[in-house]
């Protein structure tokens, strides 16, 4: 795009309002979300916030000062309420009215200032977008968006034409979507450090976000999270690790196609690990009093089976969240899911499923860590055979004010396309399922976890099973059993060892507040959540199933 009126009109296509039926861009758009998603990509666009003067502290020319900032609370706070102060139409008739290249030409300066200054005030508009309104502090616009939110969870219908993948009315998530946000980056200078409420998104063609509310509307619970960390499967066999056929002969280099069989399943039904599941909850509470969550690794379960253990779960006291990696089996290419599932009272809230966007590649040094030459030792590397189209990425409330993320392995590493949109929204807390080995800290699995905590500062949790971690041990050797790693907002990683003898682990995650800042100065109040893990509790049973295999 060669002018800012170019980038408006392809982001509005239908004008900002409709006058003898012709579309039009004179005004500024009524709707928050489309103003951010213009002013955030033409900000975007010429990379104006990395300029000393957008930037706090630096010299004596900076655009934000206190008046700076009085201006945007003022003029968002009329926004939100659906209203159009002279101000607010001024700043956009500057974009609007003159010929500005966004790259070259002269005075761009003045673009850049409507530009920055639009995007703040759409943020501020929708203060608390996307959690439970706070009817002293929320503007008529993120009310407005709550409602829809709720409308589209139970029925799937909503007066906004692109929730739950995006909040505004008149840009097309074919061109770009906003979203609710979670935290600002505290460390950088990007995009993203520019707001508190709302998050410019790429088109739902590269990933397609949803932003889900699944928590009781008057739950300000400050209550600690306990969660139930289940390592499953115990054991992991050799044949559950099955190589397809090939039309090469001999021992080509070239890399093969594997699926993973769920052997660890055979002979066990939904209701028998779901009793197994409910006498570790039992086990929990005579240390913690609740479990609010139950979490697996990667691939643990069968979608349906997943699911069934789920619901039968479901009436536990206090229990919130079942989270399990699964296997969706197809004819041909299965699909590797995480599942998840929301209660309350005993009641489905919510559920979904996010496919895997990434194969896991096993190379030689992979093959003989896990021990598996004799039967993936033929070929040099060998991919995961599943699906990895129609790329998703799933954002719930689970608490009020917080936000979960759940990704699966190779997710956690790979930038492209998952990570651009959890650094974008922000979620307080991240899980990662894995089917890896001990989760140490100078292994992988640390170091991408340090990304998404230090930006945009989500709290990281790590999960793999026992049985892999014992697939990677040579028998001689007794190993590590660290089936987790916790990553806290720019904190230090802590490695989770599971005890000899236990079955899973119960964590505690306490909530507190903290202060995020924008680059420009605007403070959200100290209204962000932060996840601090306060005690980790190995957990025995003295006659577990021996379906386990946990010797």
């Amino acid at each position: 795009m060669r002018t800012v009126a170019e980038v408006i009109q392809r982001l509005l296509p239908s004008g900002t309002s409709l006058k003898a039926g012709k579309s039009n861009w004179d005004s500024v758009p009524f709707w928050p979300p489309d103003l951010f998603a213009v002013a955030a990509t033409l900000v975007n666009l010429s990379g104006c916030y990395a300029r000393p003067r957008y930037l706090c502290g630096l010299g004596d020319d900076c655009a934000f000062d206190d008046a700076y900032r009085k201006s945007v609370e003022d003029l968002g706070e009329e926004y939100g309420e659906w209203k159009i102060p002279p101000g607010l139409q001024a700043l956009w008739d500057v974009l609007w009215e003159e010929p500005w290249r966004i790259h070259g030409g002269e005075n761009r300066r003045q673009w850049w200032d409507a530009a920055m200054r639009l995007l703040a005030i759409a943020d501020h508009a929708c203060a608390g977008v996307g959690f439970a309104p706070e009817r002293d502090r929320d503007s008529s616009t993120s009310l407005r968006i709550f409602e829809a939110l709720k409308a589209e969870a139970k029925s799937g219908k909503s007066d906004l034409p692109y929730v739950p993948n995006s909040l505004c009315f008149g840009v097309p998530p074919e061109t770009a979507c906003v979203q609710p946000k979670t935290r600002t980056p505290q460390i950088g200078c990007t995009l993203r450090s520019l707001s508190h409420n709302l998050a410019l998104l790429p088109a739902i063609g590269d990933v397609k976000t949803y932003w889900r509310y699944g928590t009781n509307a008057e739950d300000d619970s400050d209550e600690p999270l306990n969660m139930l960390l289940i390592p499953f499967p115990y054991e992991i066999r050799g044949d559950s690790f099955v190589a397809l056929p090939s039309d090469e002969e001999g021992d080509s280099p070239r890399a093969g196609f594997f699926d993973v069989h769920q052997k660890w399943l055979d002979g066990v039904t939904p209701r028998a690990f779901a009793n197994f599941v409910r006498k570790l909850i039992k086990a929990g509470r005579r240390e913690v009093q609740h479990i609010h969550a139950v979490v697996l690794p990667e691939a643990a379960l069968e979608q349906q089976f997943a699911n069934d253990v789920a619901n039968l779960l479901r009436r536990e006291e206090k229990l919130e969240i079942f989270i399990s990696g699964v296997v969706e089996p197809k004819t041909n290419v299965s699909r590797n899911r995480t599942f998840s599932m929301l209660f309350e009272k005993g009641e489905p809230l919510a559920q979904w499923r996010q496919s895997k966007h990434h194969r896991w590649k096993l190379d030689e040094h992979q093959v003989h860590r896990y021990n598996l030459g004799h039967v993936l030792g033929k070929r040099r590397s060998w991919w995961e055979n599943i699906d990895v189209g129609g790329r998703e990425c799933y954002f719930y409330v689970f608490r009020n004010g917080a936000s979960m993320a759940v990704l699966i392995c190779e997710d956690l590493a790979r930038i492209d396309p998952v990570q651009n949109v959890v650094r974008a929204i922000g979620p307080n807390l991240v899980v990662a399922l894995l089917m890896d080995g001990p989760q140490l800290e100078q292994r992988w699995p640390a170091r991408y976890a340090t990304v998404l905590a230090d930006d945009p500062g989500s709290a990281v949790l790590t999960l793999t099973s026992l049985g892999l971690i014992r697939r990677s041990n040579m028998p001689s050797e007794k190993g590590k059993r660290t089936i987790a790693l916790w990553k806290e907002t720019l904190g230090s990683s802590r490695e989770i060892e599971l005890p000899d003898g236990c079955l899973s682990l119960v964590m505690t995650l306490s909530p507190s507040k903290e202060e995020n800042v924008t680059n420009d100065g605007r403070s959200d109040g100290k209204s962000t959540t932060k996840l601090s893990l306060t005690s980790v509790i190995g957990l025995r049973l003295s006659d577990p199933p021996a379906w386990l295999h946990t010797v």
